[in-house]
C-alpha cells in the first residue's frame, strides 16, 4: 500500500531535469539550469552571482510591480524601452494570432526581473536563484497572475479569444501612470484611451473612465481592481483642483498637467454652441464608486470618500430645475450640440442618485439617503411625464431626446433616450411596451453594429452637428453597453450573443485592435471603410469585456453577496473563472445548473436562473449542511463545495 502512495505521489509531482531549449519566441537562455515539476519549469542559475538571461524575439511585455499594498502593471511594447518588476514579467508575441506561446516569469521573494528592448529583441535578466517559466497562448486566457479561465460554449473559443486579445493587446496597455506618464503632475490612475498617442495623450475622466471602469471591474484581477480604486481618486484629486471651487470633473488632464474644465463647441454652421460633459464625470463616479464597493466591500475606502462623492452629486443638483429636469447639455456625445435639458442625462442622473442613496444608507447616514433618493425619485418623475414639461412625445409613442434652451424639441428617435427609463425602471407599463416596440421596429438600424445611436441618423442638420464632423452619430461602444443592458433586461440571451460575436469578429480583421467609431460607411463618410476616428482605442475592449463577463456570462459583484450570479447564455456549457474574487465554475444543462466554489473560504452566492430556464422552476440541492438557502435567494457554499439547482418535474 505505501509503495502505490509514493507511485501515486511521483506521479502527480513528475520531475524532470532537463535544459531550457529554444522554442518559438525564446531564442537563448543563459546561466540556467531547469527542472519541469507538472509541466511548469523551476528554472535556477548555474552561477548565482550572476543573473540568469533570455532573449526573446519581441518587444512586447508586461511587467507587474507590487509596491506597499497596490499592484501595478509596466507595459512596454515599442522598439525601445526598459521595464524593471518584482512579481511577474509576461513577454508575448507580436503578432496575437501566433501558434508560439507566451512566456510568464514567475519570480517569489524580493527578487526582481528587467526586460530591455532593443532592435526587435526583448533582453530579459532574472535576478533571481530560482524562478518559475509558465507558457500559454499567444494572448493568454488568464489575469496577469495566471489565473486562468474557460468559456466551454457556443462560440467559446471566439469569444474568448476577443476577451484575451482585448484585455493584453489593450486594457493593459493602456495603463501608464508607472511607464510614461510616470513624471506627470497627475500621474496615479492615469490611464489613455488609445495606443496612438497622435491622437490623444490625456487621461479622460469624462465618458471613458466610466467604461475603462467598467471593464476592468468585470475582468476582476487584484490588479484591475487597484488600478480602479486609482481612476477613481484621480477624478476626485481633479474635481477638488477645480479652480472654480465646483467640483466639476474636468473633460481631460493631459500630460502637461493642463484640466479641461470647460470646453464649448460651435455646430457646423455657427449658430448653436455646447457644452462639452458638463456633468458626464460628475454623475459617473457615483456609479464608478458604487461598483467599486460592491467588488471590495471596502467600507474605509467609503466612508473616506463619501464627502467626495456628496461633492459631486452637487453640481448635478445646481444644475437641476425645480421640476427635476437636469440641464447637462452635452453628455456622451461630443459632435452634437445638446444645449439645454436631455433624457439620456436625466435617467443617469436619477440612476446614479439612487446608488448615492444605497451608499449613504451603507454608512447609516440616513437623512443624506433620504435626501438623494427623494431627489432621484423627483427627476424619475419629471422624466417620464409628457412633453412639454416631460420628455415623452405622446403622439410619437417615444422619449425625445433633447429640448433646447428655446423649448424646441429635438427628436431622431435616440436609442438611449429610450430605453435608459425602461432599463432603470422610471418609464410606465404602457411606455416600456411603447419602447419595445419602437426599438423592434427600428432593429436593423440600432443593429447595424452594435450599437447605433440614433435610427435616423440622416436627420441631423448642421445646427445639431458640432464643427468637427458628424462623428458620433453612428456606433460606440459607450451606446453598446446601455443597449447590452437593455437586451439583458429582456432576457434576450440570442441578441447579447450576436451583439458579442459580432464585436469579436470585426476584432480579429485588426489583431484585436478596435477603432474608436463604427458608422459602417453610413450617411456619412463614404469612403468604404469600416470606423472611424482614432485606432487602437480603448471603449470597444473594455465594453465587450463586461458585457461579456456581466450580461451574458452573468458574473457580477454584488452588495448582499459575494457574487450575483445571473447567466444570459443561449445554450449549454462550463464556465470558469480561477481569479480570487470570482473563483467559480458553472454549468448549464438542458436539466440543471451546477455552481461551485471553487475558493478554499466559505463565501455566498445570489442566484437568478430565470433568463436560461425561463418559466420553469428549480429546486436547490447542496452536499453540505453549511449549504443553505435564505428568504433573500442567497446560497452559502464552503469551501470547494457545489450546489445543484435541478428541475422540478
Amino acid at each position: 500500500m505505501r509503495k502505490l502512495l509514493v507511485a501515486i505521489f511521483l506521479l502527480n509531482s513528475f520531475i524532470v531535469e532537463a535544459q531550457i531549449k529554444a522554442s518559438g519566441i525564446l531564442q537563448n537562455v543563459n546561466n540556467a539550469k531547469a527542472k519541469i515539476i507538472n509541466g511548469v519549469s523551476s528554472v535556477s542559475a548555474l552561477d548565482g552571482h550572476n543573473p540568469i538571461e533570455l532573449t526573446f524575439t519581441t518587444h512586447t511585455c508586461i511587467g507587474i510591480n507590487r509596491e506597499g499594498d497596490k499592484w501595478y502593471v509596466l507595459p512596454l511594447n515599442a522598439d525601445s524601452g526598459k521595464v524593471s518588476a518584482n512579481t511577474n514579467l509576461w513577454v508575448l508575441p507580436q503578432d496575437p494570432f501566433s501558434k508560439d506561446h507566451a512566456y510568464l516569469i514567475k519570480l517569489s521573494g524580493r527578487d526582481s526581473v528587467s526586460a530591455v528592448a532593443e532592435k526587435g529583441r526583448l533582453k530579459v535578466k532574472v535576478y533571481s536563484p530560482k524562478f518559475e517559466l509558465h507558457t500559454a497562448e499567444a494572448r493568454p486566457h488568464s489575469d496577469c497572475f495566471n489565473n486562468r479561465y474557460t468559456l466551454n460554449i457556443q462560440s467559446g473559443d471566439t469569444l474568448a479569444n476577443a476577451l484575451a486579445g482585448f484585455y493584453w493587446g489593450t486594457m493593459l496597455q493602456s495603463v501608464i501612470e508607472k511607464t510614461k506618464a510616470k513624471n506627470y503632475p497627475y500621474s496615479s490612475g492615469y490611464v489613455i484611451s488609445t495606443l496612438n498617442p497622435r491622437a490623444y495623450a490625456g487621461s479622460y475622466p469624462d465618458v471613458d473612465h466610466e467604461f475603462q471602469i467598467k471593464g476592468r471591474l468585470a475582468f476582476a484581477s487584484d490588479l484591475d481592481v487597484d488600478m480602479v480604486k486609482r481612476m477613481i481618486e484621480l477624478q476626485f484629486k481633479l474635481m477638488q483642483d477645480d479652480p472654480e471651487g465646483l467640483f466639476r470633473a474636468p473633460c481631460s488632464v493631459q500630460p502637461s498637467g493642463e484640466r479641461e474644465y470647460h470646453i464649448r463647441r460651435n455646430s457646423q454652421n455657427g449658430k448653436e454652441n455646447a457644452d462639452m460633459f458638463l456633468l458626464t464625470g460628475n454623475m459617473e463616479v457615483l456609479e464608478e464608486s458604487f461598483h467599486y464597493f460592491e467588488a471590495t466591500k471596502d467600507l474605509s475606502w467609503l466612508t473616506k470618500n463619501i464627502e467626495n462623492l456628496e461633492n459631486a452629486a452637487s453640481l448635478t443638483i445646481a444644475n437641476t430645475d425645480k421640476y427635476g429636469r437636469v440641464w447637462s447639455d452635452v453628455y456622451y456625445e461630443d459632435q452634437v450640440m445638446k444645449d439645454g435639458r436631455e433624457t439620456m442625462s436625466g435617467a443617469l442622473a436619477a440612476y446614479t442618485f439612487q446608488l448615492l442613496a444605497q451608499m449613504e444608507s451603507i454608512l447609516n447616514r440616513a437623512d443624506k439617503s433620504n435626501y438623494y433618493a427623494e431627489f432621484s425619485k423627483k427627476i424619475a418623475r419629471q422624466l417620464v411625464q409628457p412633453l412639454p414639461q416631460g420628455f415623452w412625445d405622446e403622439k410619437e409613442q417615444r422619449f425625445v431626446d433633447w429640448i433646447d434652451r428655446n423649448g424646441v424639441t429635438h427628436d431622431h428617435i435616440h436609442l438611449l433616450a429610450n430605453i435608459l427609463p425602461v432599463t432603470f425602471g422610471f418609464a410606465t407599463e404602457a411606455q416600456a411596451q411603447a419602447v419595445a416596440k419602437l426599438v423592434d421596429s427600428h432593429l436593423a438600424e440600432f443593429q447595424r453594429f452594435p450599437s447605433f445611436i440614433s435610427a435616423d441618423v440622416g436627420a441631423y442638420n448642421k445646427s445639431e452637428i458640432g464643427d468637427g464632423g458628424p462623428y458620433d452619430l453612428c456606433a460606440a461602444g459607450r451606446y453598446w453597453w446601455w443597449d447590452a443592458s437593455y437586451w439583458r433586461k429582456r432576457n434576450d440571451n440570442d441578441m447579447l450573443f450576436k451583439q458579442l460575436k459580432t464585436v469579436a469578429l470585426e476584432a480579429v480583421k485588426d489583431s484585436f485592435y478596435m477603432g474608436e467609431r463604427y458608422d459602417m460607411n453610413h450617411i456619412y463618410y463614404l469612403d468604404n471603410k469600416d470606423w472611424h476616428g482614432a485606432d487602437k482605442y480603448y471603449e470597444y475592449p473594455c465594453v465587450y469585456t463586461s458585457v461579456l463577463i456581466d450580461n451574458f456570462l452573468g458574473i457580477q459583484h454584488s452588495l448582499n453577496a459575494d457574487l450575483f450570479i445571473k447567466p444570459n447564455l443561449n445554450g449549454y456549457g462550463t464556465i470558469e473563472f480561477t481569479n480570487p474574487l470570482y473563483n467559480i465554475r458553472y454549468t448549464i444543462t438542458a436539466k440543471e445548473f451546477k455552481l461551485k466554489n471553487l475558493s478554499n473560504k466559505q463565501r455566498s452566492f445570489a442566484v437568478d436562473l430565470s433568463s436560461v430556464f425561463k418559466g420553469r422552476q428549480l429546486k436547490l440541492v447542496t452536499k453540505s449542511k453549511e449549504g443553505a438557502t435564505s428568504s433573500d435567494g442567497i446560497v452559502v457554499l464552503s469551501a470547494n463545495e457545489e450546489a445543484n439547482w435541478i428541475l422540478n418535474n
